[in-house]
């Protein structure tokens, strides 16, 4: 089955609809209808052209950004999950809510659309391994540890300001602290998957050493072929054979091709003109680097502007099918990026899960008692006693954190 990694519809549908799934009909193609409050005009995503793409299992982005924090993330997080159980309620006949790798097979077997939730951002938890816990048992299978900006134990790739955090190779940052290495650990014994989208180079290499089941890098690309800090370096993709993960490509233009001569990169709007052609030599950097167990589709439609041209909603995936086969992909090559392994990344979380629950229960470790009582910001982070990212009133272009941002400019995927 094709199973994508990451779609933002629950947002889109927050976005333009307040969640109300009465006011939107998508059982009909929607692709020419204007939704005021979408940043990119029109839905990627409804069933016809899901059907057309071939969609048999979807990671659901249940995104918060991170201008929304405390109890009020959590609750807006419950919301989101809720969204997508009552997408599979209200089309029963096309979508099925998964909560296992067995379940997404049985369901795309069934011919429909196996449906999963992602959690697109560590504050989502608000530094609670309870909340984690508690949805992980509502069906949520994977935690972004940041978004753009983030939770306080782990450093973004992207302050909430819109800066990037700079690198540092001869001093690199800790990228996790003690909790947030607890929250990987813990995420290991649930069975959820360590999603590492959007966070820092050096919490990708953090996560990866802590730990112990296969990560997932639900909507991002190779850096070595687009520069983009929100992409993955090589020696990451190196680490990432070692752990069995799997790095799903992005289709946003911004994260596939560096951009021309007089475009700000710093701007998401500039506009670099990457084809289906682009993203799939991200596929084939992954392979050679990382091998094909290491590579998937993530591919953020209706949470990204500018998709890549051939890309544009989910309709067109076929396409890019056909162009690996051009490139000299064999059938089960093709098979292992459309899905198999992503279900396979599932099913190993799900089998090191099994394992941790029979030696250890439930973490009761608290971020105070870890990290200790300076504990920095939605940025920083304890610079007291662990290096993370500055905060974004110290990054050239950044603001300090917590300054007003609208909900629509947070959502951004740059």
């Amino acid at each position: 089955p094709l199973f994508d990694g990451h779609n933002d519809l629950p947002w889109a549908l927050r976005a333009g609809f307040n969640n109300q799934l009465e006011k939107v009909d998508l059982a009909t193609n929607l692709s020419r209808h204007k939704v005021d409050g979408l940043r990119h005009g029109c839905l990627h995503t409804d069933i016809p052209r899901l059907r057309e793409g071939g969609a048999g299992a979807q990671f659901w982005s249940v995104f918060v950004p991170t201008s929304v924090v405390g109890a009020t993330a959590v609750q807006r997080t419950l919301e989101q999950v809720d969204v997508v159980h009552r997408l599979c309620d209200k089309y029963p006949e096309t979508f099925e809510f998964a909560w296992t790798a067995a379940d997404v097979t049985r369901i795309f077997e069934a011919g429909k659309i196996a449906s999963m939730c992602g959690a697109e951002g560590g504050h989502q938890i608000n530094c609670s391994l309870g909340v984690l816990r508690m949805l992980h048992r509502i069906g949520v299978r994977y935690l972004t540890l940041t978004h753009n900006g983030g939770p306080g134990w782990a450093t973004p790739a992207v302050t909430n300001a819109g800066s990037f955090v700079p690198d540092d190779e001869e001093n690199p940052l800790d990228g996790l602290t003690p909790f947030g290495k607890e929250v990987v650990r813990e995420m290991n014994r649930l069975g959820m998957i360590c999603d590492l989208s959007h966070v820092h180079a050096d919490t990708m290499r953090a996560a990866l050493e802590v730990t112990e089941a296969p990560v997932m890098f639900s909507h991002s690309n190779a850096r070595a072929v687009c520069a983009h800090k929100r992409n993955v370096p090589d020696d990451v993709l190196l680490s990432l054979k070692k752990n069995r993960g799997v790095c799903m490509v992005n289709f946003n233009q911004a994260f596939v091709k560096d951009p021309v001569e007089g475009v700000d990169p710093e701007d998401p709007d500039g506009l670099p003109g990457a084809t289906l052609s682009d993203v799939a030599d991200h596929i084939d950097h992954i392979k050679k680097v990382a091998g094909i167990e290491c590579a998937g589709i993530g591919a953020d439609l209706d949470g990204i502007k500018f998709p890549a041209i051939g890309l544009e909603d989910v309709s067109k995936l076929p396409s890019l099918t056909a162009e690996l086969i051009k490139r000299g992909y064999s059938e089960e090559e093709v098979g292992m990026v459309l899905g198999l392994n992503a279900i396979r990344v599932l099913a190993e979380c799900e089998q090191v899960a099994a394992r941790l629950q029979k030696v250890r229960l439930a973490s009761e470790r608290t971020r105070e008692e870890m990290d200790g009582p300076d504990q920095g910001d939605q940025d920083g982070v304890s610079r007291k006693r662990h290096r993370l990212a500055p905060p974004a009133s110290s990054v050239p272009g950044g603001n300090a954190v917590g300054a007003p941002l609208t909900e629509f400019i947070n959502a951004s995927d740059q």
